[in-house]
């Protein structure tokens, strides 16, 4: 086996622009292989890590409409619905119980609609209504100031916490704390300041910053039971749960859904956790046909750069016929002769399966680089294409090989 690989190596060297062109196809065919799949690998592992909507790892499920299942701001807009309940405690704790969820906690929300002002400085923002748990997980840590307290909560106190950007919004220059703001028709003092941790040097792109940072950056956070004298009445209430481990993101919000729909009575309302379940299905589904689809139409270039390894050796083995009877008559057995075709044909696409495998690496590289999204390189695929390119070798080779095992030694030295 040695000798044949140094004679196929010996044969390759000594017709270097013959052998470049044939391994052309098989490098190209390679080379976008592996580009294709780093490239969707690196999205799917972007799509993972976004799944769970922020560096928190958090999920909302929320109550929509069956007939409108792409928005749950339809049911909110409609206030108090009759049937459904404030969650309880009962409720959260079969959510923890749930394989994969570490923390879950009921908030009230409304995103950008929330009036706030300080004297003549007013703006729109988030509103959240809060229980004293929803902190830990939030991605947001104190500046200034305190947290609820448990008196806030049983008293009902209308106090809040704002964000950062908030405050310096609406004070401006001063410091917020004790200073009392209006939020919708009530006036609540100002307790805290948070800000969101937020590690900038992972941020790259302005998709990058909506993830991390969010579009509610701006926001007011205000004891659960005192949410009704901001927002006017007690809207739907959303879960938020913590997903620690993303493979789960799906079962677990699934799960915590179903937990939340046992709730409900026979209506024409669901919870669900967004299109999340959906939409990270679908989005998968697509990049696999998408996946599939480009690495068929590359494995095109490794077909034709198989027909080119065939039809190179054809012309190889015409050009040895005499080699190949003299070996004969010396003895060679057909087992030989096919062995040593069939290697250099094994050989050659292995080489350009090599070289179409750095190329490609290369390529991926660049291409993240240029449009600034992650790049995976697979081992296993790049197992798999130098595998694919010997095997080609192997089909493709086939058939010289055997013609050259074939030939008849009286007939391959007379051959001129």
């Amino acid at each position: 086996m040695f000798e044949n690989i140094m004679l196929s190596i010996r044969g390759i060297r000594s017709h270097k622009m013959r052998s470049a062109l044939t391994m052309l196809g098989i490098i190209i065919g390679i080379a976008a292989i592996i580009v294709i799949v780093s490239i969707i690998g690196g999205a799917s592992a972007e799509l993972k890590d976004q799944m769970v909507g922020d560096s928190t790892n958090t999920v909302k499920v929320s109550l929509y409409s069956k007939d409108d299942k792409y928005s749950s701001y339809a049911v909110e807009e409609k206030g108090p619905i009759v049937g459904i309940t404030t969650i309880d405690d009962d409720t959260i704790n079969q959510v923890l119980d749930i394989d994969g969820i570490s923390d879950a906690t009921s908030v009230y929300i409304r995103l950008y609609a929330m009036d706030v002002a300080y004297l003549a400085n007013n703006t729109s923002c988030s509103g959240y209504g809060v229980d004293a748990d929803y902190f830990p997980f939030s991605g947001l840590v104190l500046t200034s100031g305190r947290l609820f307290t448990n008196h806030d909560y049983e008293n009902h106190n209308n106090v809040v916490i704002i964000t950062d950007s908030l405050a310096s919004d609406l004070f401006r220059n001063e410091d917020p704390i004790g200073k009392t703001m209006q939020c919708g028709n009530e006036l609540f003092t100002v307790v805290g300041v948070m800000t969101k941790l937020v590690d900038y040097s992972e941020i790259n792109s302005i998709t990058d910053y909506y993830v991390s940072v969010g579009f509610d950056d701006k926001a007011v956070y205000i004891p659960a039971t005192s949410w009704n004298d901001a927002a006017g009445y007690d809207d739907i209430q959303k879960l938020v749960v913590k997903i620690d481990d993303p493979d789960k993101i799906i079962t677990a919000a699934t799960a915590a859904a179903d937990v939340l729909n046992s709730t409900l009575p026979e209506s024409t309302f669901e919870y669900k956790s967004g299109t999340l379940s959906e939409d990270a299905d679908y989005l998968k589904e697509i990049m696999r046909i998408t996946s599939l689809l480009l690495v068929g139409i590359a494995s095109i270039s490794l077909l034709v750069g198989g027909i080119g390894v065939m039809n190179i050796m054809l012309v190889s083995v015409t050009e040895r016929t005499r080699e190949i009877g003299l070996k004969k008559a010396l003895g060679a057995r057909r087992r030989v002769i096919l062995g040593q075709f069939l290697t250099e044909s094994v050989v050659l696409t292995s080489i350009g399966g090599m070289i179409g495998v750095l190329i490609g690496i290369g390529l991926a590289k660049l291409v993240g680089m240029i449009v600034q999204m992650p790049i995976v390189i697979s081992v296993g695929a790049i197992a798999i294409s130098v595998g694919f390119s010997m095997g080609v070798g192997i089909i493709f080779g086939l058939v010289p090989s055997v013609k050259a095992a074939n030939l008849n030694p009286i007939d391959a030295l007379r051959y001129e």
